[in-house]
């Protein structure tokens, strides 16, 4: 598929109640900020690929913050999570006459070339998955009108099951496999070129050890 003619959907819940399995190095604001902070991330680097951008979310504080991002909003349904979040947004997609990414606004070592390889490497007519490292599924994108998504732990077994009748293919790179959800996939994170930007983002580290955080989640985050 062509950059422009794709668009990349990112779901994103309230900074307030994302990240809880965070808590044991970082309290509520630290949690918050990062996870404004690793969106804001996906959903620019989303926008460097030249495709239509936008942020699937139920919450005015968020689509505001996206807007001015640069990114559309997409309204989430009511219910259905984030199943029902990516099917909303594929049908914004078919509105417009484009093609579809669903793409996780947790992963903080996303590069623009991630996103170029994914764009590139989706077979005509079928679907390309990106897993995470844990199982999930950080990015689905294809040209079909519906998809049977089905969020939640170990997803990717899930959604490769029903992408085996259709033409697709899988992707694995550490931009896309690394997610954000708990402490020491944030030290992998920082432990990566790509990740370093985060560094100014995080508690002190411990002797300079990637990977050991200090546990007072009440810590100043700089």
């Amino acid at each position: 598929m062509s950059s422009p003619q794709v668009l990349i959907a990112i779901p994103v819940k309230p900074f307030g109640v994302a990240k809880q399995r965070l808590a044991p190095v970082l309290n509520p604001k630290q949690r918050r900020r990062l996870g404004k902070a690793v969106a804001a991330h996906v959903i620019t680097t989303a926008l460097d690929t030249g495709c239509a951008v936008g942020v699937v979310t139920d919450n005015e504080g968020v689509a505001e913050w996206a807007r001015r991002l640069g990114a559309s909003t997409i309204a989430e349904p009511l219910e259905g999570g984030l199943n029902g979040a990516a099917t909303g947004a594929v049908e914004a997609a078919r509105r417009m006459g484009l093609g579809w990414m669903i793409l996780h606004a947790d992963l903080p070592t996303l590069t623009p070339a991630d996103l170029s390889e994914a764009l590139a490497a989706t077979p005509e007519g079928g679907v390309l998955l990106a897993p995470s490292h844990n199982g999930g599924t950080s990015l689905i994108t294809a040209e079909l009108e519906s998809f049977p998504f089905t969020y939640g732990q170990a997803s990717f077994r899930r959604h490769f099951a029903a992408v085996a009748p259709l033409t697709h293919r899988v992707l694995v790179r550490p931009g896309l496999a690394i997610d954000l959800d708990g402490p020491e996939d944030l030290a992998t994170a920082v432990g990566l070129p790509a990740g370093r930007w985060l560094e100014p983002l995080l508690p002190v580290l411990i002797g300079g050890s990637v990977g050991v955080f200090r546990s007072d989640p009440t810590a100043p985050l700089a």
